[in-house]
Order: structure tokens, then sequence, then C-alpha cells
């Protein structure tokens, strides 16, 4: 038999019935409210021309370069060199190494497995920092120079070539040193001399008076002056460490000898 609930009893305190609404005093307009944004968030609006829409539409937003580096002396001994080869100057063929078990399988079933890879370019071993930064790099930062947002990064397993592609060497530095040696040369020569200007949140900044700029000035140095302090303080407490275990380690020693 079930048990009957008595409904007076179970019904769940709202506190929301109590809250009394103000009487509609009549219809309300929204007219003025209303507005018709599809061009604005379109993405071609409808005051472009044909030859604009068709320049978007085929513009690449996002570019996936990628640089094959060159193999190994090991990869050469195995006869590795035949997986990567380069079909055109956008696409390259992949085959499975020799020794390997998925290539033995794929010739005893269906023959040699190939794929295919499509990218925006393709750098192959004998390419440049120079010549990869010149046709990856460079246009996008010039772009971010004129005030456009730009994401660059690099992407691989362990012993790709990430690191030497992104820094480089003291004597072939990468993508992120050319970067900023073209960044400050693009500013040499108009660089505000004066320190009146203090950012404000991410996008906007504000003009300091000349009581502002002293009180900024004040509270650098104050912050310089305690990171000085700090410092000084952690050497000073590094040195009495020392000397303390150097102190106890001889007086154990002494007692040892004893």
């Amino acid at each position: 038999m079930e048990p009957v609930l008595d409904k007076a009893t179970n019904i769940r305190p709202s506190y929301i019935a109590s809250i009394e609404l103000p009487p509609r005093i009549g219809p309300v307009n929204v007219e003025d409210l209303k507005a018709d944004l599809s061009d604005e968030f379109s993405l071609v609006s409808s005051n472009l021309d044909i030859s604009q829409r068709n320049s978007l539409d085929s513009k690449e937003h996002i570019q996936v370069c990628l640089r094959i580096r060159p193999f190994t002396a090991t990869e050469k001994e195995n006869e590795s060199q035949d997986c990567v080869s380069i079909q055109d100057s956008t696409s390259i063929i992949l085959k499975g190494p020799k020794n390997s078990m998925i290539c033995r399988l794929s010739e005893k079933n269906v023959g040699q497995m190939v794929q295919k890879f499509t990218f925006s370019q393709v750098f192959g071993p004998e390419t440049t920092q120079e010549e990869f930064f010149d046709g990856t790099v460079k246009q996008p930062v010039q772009d971010f120079l004129e005030g456009h947002n730009r994401l660059i990064f690099t992407y691989g397993v362990t012993n790709a070539g990430k690191t030497y592609t992104f820094q480089g060497t003291e004597a072939d530095i990468g993508i992120l040193p050319r970067t900023m040696d073209m960044l400050f040369k693009s500013i040499r020569g108009k660089l505000y001399p004066d320190m009146d200007f203090k950012p404000l949140r991410c996008r906007d900044y504000i003009r300091l008076t000349k009581e502002q700029v002293r009180e900024e000035i004040a509270v650098k140095n104050s912050i310089l002056r305690l990171m000085k302090e700090v410092w000084q303080n952690f050497l000073y407490s590094a040195r009495a460490h020392r000397a303390y275990v150097y102190t106890h380690f001889k007086k154990n020693t002494d007692l040892l000898s004893w």
C-alpha cells in the first residue's frame, strides 16, 4: 500500500510569491528599441562591393605552415628518409618506416599505405631561418604593427625542432628574436620622450599631471628600494646560514677527530 502524502504539509515555500509587482500603468512602447543588427554581425556587410567580398572570402584567417627538419644520422642509417616527401609547396606525402609493424602489415594486405597532407605552406629541410621568418611570421608582425591581433605558436612532437625554429642559436636566430628585432626597429625614432602616460586596463591610457608623475616616480623608487632591501636581506641570510653550517660542521669534525 502506497503512503498517502499530505499535500498541505509538503508544499515547498516560495520566496517569490510574497513579492508584489507594481501594477503596469499602460502598454510599454519598445519601437525605439528595435534595430536590425544583421549587417553588424555579418562577415560581409551589404555595402561591400563584389571585389571586397571576394577578397574576404578567399582570405585564410588561420594559416598552418609545416617545416621539415633535416634527418639525423641515425634516421639516415635506418633508411627513414623516404618517410616524408614533398609533393609541392603545400602538400607532403607520408609513408611508414620500412621496418615498422604498420608498414609490414599494410604491404602484406593492401600494399604500402600512403597519406597525403595539405598545409598553407611547406618548407623543406634546406629552408634557412631567415627564409622561414620571411615566409611565415614577417607579414603577421607587420599586421600587428598596423593594429591587428595576431597569434603565432609552434606545435610538434619532441625533437621536432620547435626550439630551434622559435629561438634558434646565437649564430642563426629564430623567429622570436627576429620578431623582437623587427618590432623595435619599427618604433626607432618614434618613442615618446616624456613619462606622463599610464596604461589604463588593457586598451586605453591616461595622461598624468605633473603632480601625478611625481607620485608615480616616488612609488617606483620605493618599489625598487624595497626590492633591493629584500635582495640584500636574502643574501645576508644566505651568508649567515652558510657560515652557521660551516661552523657546525667544523665543530663536529673537531669532536670526531678528538
